[in-house]
Parts: C-alpha cells; sequence; structure tokens
C-alpha cells in the first residue's frame, strides 16, 4: 500500500517512530512496545475508499490517520501472562477527543495478514474499508488481532469466546496507555465513548467482548453501541445443526479449525489428534493450521464432505450426544445466556452461505425473551448476496447509527456536551476551587492553554471562547 498513489508522507518528528519504543511491563493491559507505520492522507484515503467500496457510498474524510502496531500484555487460559498485538489507527488532532471503536476483523488464517502486520492496506480491503471509513471520520480505530494470530508459535482460539475478551479488554487499555506516550504532533486524546463492532469471527468476537465488558469489566468501561455483525453466536444450536446437514461448505477449513481449536484450548496441546481424527488428518491438521496456510489452500486439501475427517464413532457421538466433549464446549461458547445492556445492533443477510442468519434471529429472540430492551435486529435482504458480499453494506449500515451516537470534544468542554458555554467555565472553575478529584479526559478538557495544568487562565480561555461563539 505504500506504493499506493504514492500520497502518504512521514513526518520528522513521526520518523522517531519507525523504531519500536519499549516499555516496562508487568499486568494485562499494559502496552509493552508500539511502532509508528504511516501518515495517510486525505486524497489517499478518498481514493482507498471509492477503490474498497466498490461504487458504494462512502462519506467525505474529515482527518488524515496515523497508524501504529503494537504489542501488549494479556493472559492465557491459565492466567499467566501473554503477549499481543494489533493496529491501532488514530484520526490526527492534538486539540480534539475522539471516541474509540473497537473492531474485531473476520477470520484470517495467515499470521502474515494479521492486522498489526498488514497495516491499512490494500491487501486487506476489511481492515482498509474500517480503518479509513471510520478513523477519517473521527474514531480511533483499533484492530485485535487476537490470540495467536501473526504469532507463529501459538495458535488462535479460534471461537473460544474468553480469548476474544481478553485480546480487547486488554488492548482498549493499552491504546489509552500510548496516548500518554505518544508526545507533539503525534499525541492524541480519548474521550469517554466506546464502541465496538466486527463482522463473521468479529461479530462473534464482538458479542464476547460486550459479554466479557458488561459481566465483568462495568466499573471501568461503559459501551457506548455495539454492531455485532454476521457472528456464529449460537454454536451449539444453529452451527451444529447446520455443520450436520452436510452443507456444501463454502469454506470447509471453519470445520477443523474450530475443533482443532477447542481441542487444544480445552485439553492442551499435547492432546492425541487420534482420539478425534482419522489417521491422516489427526497427523496433518496441526501443520494445516500452522499460521502458514491459507484458508483456500487448506480447502482444496480436505474431503468432499469435511466432516470424513473425524472418525465415525465421534461423529456417532457427536450427532447424538449433547453431553460428548465437543458439543460441550460448543454450548459453553454460545453467546445466548446473558443479557445484553448497550445498545446492541445485529445485522445479517439473509442469504449468507457461510454463516446462517438464524444466528443472529436466535441471538435477537433469546435476548429479548430474557428482558433486553435496547436489542435491534437488522436483516439485509438476498440482493445484498452471501456472507462476503454483505459485509461492507453491513458495516455502513452499522456506520451511519455509530455517527448517530458519536461525540468528538474539544478543550473546554467540561460538561461534554458538544458545546462551550458558561456553564463549563462554572463547572471549570468549581474544579479548580474545590480541587475534586477528575479524570485524566476530564483534566485535558480544563487545560485550554496546554501547560499540563488547569487555572484561571483556562477559565479566561473559555470566557473568550463564549464570547466569540456569541459574536
Amino acid at each position: 500500500f505504500k506504493s499506493f498513489i504514492g500520497m502518504i508522507s512521514i513526518n520528522r518528528t513521526a520518523l522517531l517512530f519507525l523504531v519500536s519504543f519499549s516499555i516496562v511491563s508487568s499486568e494485562p493491559g499494559d502496552l509493552v512496545s508500539f511502532n509508528y507505520q504511516d501518515n495517510i492522507g486525505l486524497a489517499t484515503i478518498e481514493a482507498g475508499l471509492i477503490f474498497a467500496g466498490g461504487g458504494l457510498g462512502f462519506p467525505t474524510p474529515a482527518y488524515t490517520i496515523s497508524t501504529y502496531d503494537i504489542k501488549y500484555q494479556s493472559q492465557n487460559s491459565n492466567g499467566s501472562l501473554d503477549t499481543l498485538s494489533g493496529l491501532v489507527s488514530i484520526p490526527n488532532s492534538t486539540t480534539l477527543a475522539f471516541p474509540i471503536l473497537s473492531y474485531q476483523h473476520g477470520t484470517g488464517i495467515l499470521d502474515e495478514e494479521a492486522p498489526s502486520n498488514m497495516g491499512l492496506s490494500l491487501s486487506n480491503l476489511e481492515i482498509l474499508a474500517v480503518g479509513f471509513l471510520g478513523t477519517s471520520s473521527g474514531f480511533i480505530t483499533i484492530f485485535p488481532d487476537y490470540e495467536g494470530v501473526g504469532d507463529p508459535d501459538s495458535y488462535h482460539p479460534y471461537h473460544v469466546k474468553d480469548s476474544y475478551i481478553r485480546a480487547v479488554v486488554h488492548m482498549i487499555k493499552a491504546v489509552k496507555q500510548l496516548s500518554e506516550e505518544l508526545i507533539g504532533e503525534e499525541r492524541f486524546q480519548y474521550n469517554n465513548q466506546l464502541f465496538l463492532a466486527g463482522y463473521s469471527e468479529g461479530g462473534y468476537a464482538t458479542l464476547a467482548a460486550q459479554s466479557g465488558i458488561e459481566l465483568n469489566h462495568s466499573d471501568e468501561f461503559n459501551i457506548t453501541a455495539s454492531f455485532p455483525m454476521a457472528g456464529a453466536y449460537d454454536l451449539s444450536g444453529t452451527m451444529v445443526e447446520y455443520f450436520l446437514s452436510e452443507p456444501v461448505y463454502e469454506n470447509p477449513y471453519y470445520v477443523p479449525y474450530v475443533l482443532t481449536s477447542h481441542i487444544w484450548y480445552y485439553q492442551g496441546l499435547d492432546t492425541d489428534l487420534n482420539m478425534y481424527f482419522v489417521p491422516y488428518w489427526a497427523e496433518n491438521l496441526t501443520s494445516l493450521y500452522d499460521g502458514t496456510h491459507s484458508g483456500s489452500e487448506i480447502n482444496n486439501s480436505l474431503p468432499d464432505n469435511v466432516l470424513d475427517i473425524l472418525l465415525d464413532s465421534v461423529l456417532v457421538e457427536f450427532t447424538n450426544n449433547e453431553d460428548q466433549f465437543l458439543r460441550q464446549t460448543l454450548a459453553e461458547n454460545t453467546l445466548l445466556n446473558w443479557v445484553p445492556i448497550s445498545p446492541t445492533y445485529l445485522y445479517h443477510g439473509i442469504a449468507d452461505d457461510q454463516v446462517p442468519y438464524q444466528n443472529s434471529v436466535i441471538a435477537f429472540d433469546n435476548f429479548q425473551t430474557n428482558g433486553a430492551n435496547n436489542v435491534y435486529l437488522e436483516l439485509l435482504p438476498e440482493t445484498t448476496g452471501g456472507h462476503t458480499s454483505s459485509a461492507i453494506p453491513c458495516f455502513l449500515s452499522a456506520y451511519s447509527l455509530m455517527t448517530d451516537y458519536q461525540n468528538i470534544h474539544q478543550k473546554g468542554d467540561i460538561d461534554e456536551d458538544g458545546v462551550i458555554t458558561l456553564i463549563d467555565q462554572a463547572y471549570l472553575s468549581a474544579m479548580i476551587i474545590n480541587d475534586f478529584e477528575i479524570t485524566r479526559f476530564q483534566s485535558w478538557l480544563g487545560d485550554c492553554n496546554y501547560d499540563e495544568k488547569s487555572n484561571v487562565f483556562d477559565l479566561l480561555m473559555i470566557s473568550d471562547i463564549v464570547l466569540m461563539e456569541e459574536v
């Protein structure tokens, strides 16, 4: 993508970040290192959106973009520390505070295709479209690679909900630390809004992360709105029925990807795969899913009926016994047994040929039955096409709603209502006089003259802003 039109410019300060900057860290969510990638101009963004959208209408970009790949501390299933990675795409402005949008990407099996490796590249249109559209319209857009993705020494726990929760929660924390580490023109500021979105595997990851945040991290994060799209939320019901119906799978490699991931996650990497798969596949599945083989390459190597990789006895028990090990792990990772609190918008194409749309219908019905009053369902018509074709239409529809919720704040807007008035001056005066305990974001809002403290000079600046707006 660096050769694309030749419009990317890098300033002298940014060059300092071409080499990773390491930070000593020891807790999940700590920033380990960051690496500057690109500064992307408006003309390049507009051209990229036209290419990615294939004629679909995208809004005119408002902000140029800086991108970084980061490494951050997370945890393994056993609680030990693990270093994960991701991509951060930042709207360039040192005077505004933006929401964070965590976008969970769809299935990518090659380590080299991890967002942190690819960046906002024409080689990955999903990440490019979301990064260009979201960031250029004022969202700090983050892309977790996920556990094991991009790491040749680790496997990815595919459709294991806890792994996505950790990856998303800890990356959000690390990105907030990144805002404190960057200096000069590279600095950025987040506000109190948090959006979640994702498609396909990313739709599952989004709903999983939302459940984890609302159930276990509500004291730290408040989700403004969530947009899970085309995810396999009903693993133990809809997806099992789909697997057993022996359809002509568009991407049969999904099936052993789920099965091996669950076996390795719950029983360990040293588990004898001969317990589940016929000898040839027991011997070869591990190497096929080592991050160096593409999905199409794996598809071409699998039998016409992908279920033929399983031992007959395992398939019979899987079909007839809900207590079978893999049926239990699928049930444990089904995302229906909680009640979403945040505004939640489920999107799915009716003609989805890879993840049946009934996943979203059942999730919506289940949430409604359990008492959720802030969950909505939009089914895209057959004319939008199958699973791949529906991705951008889903995101564009979600993006439209997302911007309705979006707030962008400027310094001096102490009450965070989007305008600066004498009320903000009164709030800041009370904060200064009474020495209230305030958040980092409130401190940023009150520091109108950028001297890293709030005092009478900031009050005078707010007064000047109000007078200028009245004129």
